[in-house]
C-alpha cells in the first residue's frame, strides 16, 4: 500500500513538473514572441526618430522671410503689419549675411552666426549684430524667435516661396 501511494504521488509530481515545463515552455516562446515585437517596434521607432532633416538649420534658414507678428506674452500684446503698418522681411544669404527689409526697402544688413549646445540640440541661438538675435527654431515654413525669456516677444515669420 505504501509503495502505490509513493508511485502515486511521483506520478503526480512528475505530472504536474511536466506540465509546468509545458507551461513555463509556452510562456517563455509567448515572451519571447512578445520581447522581439516590442525590440521590433522600439528598433524602428529609434531609427524613425534619429533620421535627419535632408538640411541642417543653417541651410533651412537661408532665404527670405517674411514676418508674421509678434507676441508679447508678459503683456498679453501682439504687433503684426496691419497694427504697425509696415512690413518686415528678412533674409538670410550663404556667406554669412543678414538683411533686414521694411516695406521691400532694405533698411539694415549685418554679418550673422549661427550657434548650437550639443547638450539641446535642438536649441539654435542666432548671432548679429544690429538686427534680430536670440534663440529660434524653424518649424515647416515659421521662422520663430522666442525671447519671453527676457520679457521679449515670440515673433514668427514665414518663409516666402
Amino acid at each position: 500500500m505504501k509503495n502505490n501511494i509513493y508511485q502515486e504521488t511521483l506520478y503526480i509530481v512528475q505530472s504536474q513538473k511536466r506540465n509546468g515545463d509545458i507551461t513555463k515552455a509556452i510562456y517563455d516562446k509567448g515572451f519571447r514572441l512578445n520581447l522581439i515585437k516590442y525590440l521590433l517596434i522600439a528598433s524602428l521607432a529609434f531609427m524613425v526618430s534619429c533620421q535627419k532633416n535632408d538640411k541642417d538649420i543653417s541651410e533651412l534658414i537661408l532665404g527670405k522671410w517674411e514676418w508674421i507678428k509678434s507676441v508679447f506674452p508678459y503683456g498679453n500684446q501682439e504687433q503684426n503689419p496691419q497694427t504697425l503698418g509696415f512690413t518686415q522681411t528678412l533674409e538670410f544669404l550663404e556667406n554669412g549675411t543678414m538683411n533686414e527689409y521694411k516695406n521691400d526697402t532694405l533698411v539694415k544688413t549685418s554679418d550673422y552666426t549661427i550657434e548650437t549646445n550639443p547638450s539641446y540640440p535642438d536649441y539654435y541661438l542666432l548671432n548679429n549684430s544690429t538686427i534680430i538675435s536670440g534663440p529660434f527654431d524653424i518649424y515647416h515654413d515659421s521662422l520663430i524667435f522666442n525671447n519671453s525669456f527676457v520679457d521679449g516677444p515670440v515673433s514668427t515669420y514665414i518663409k516666402r516661396k
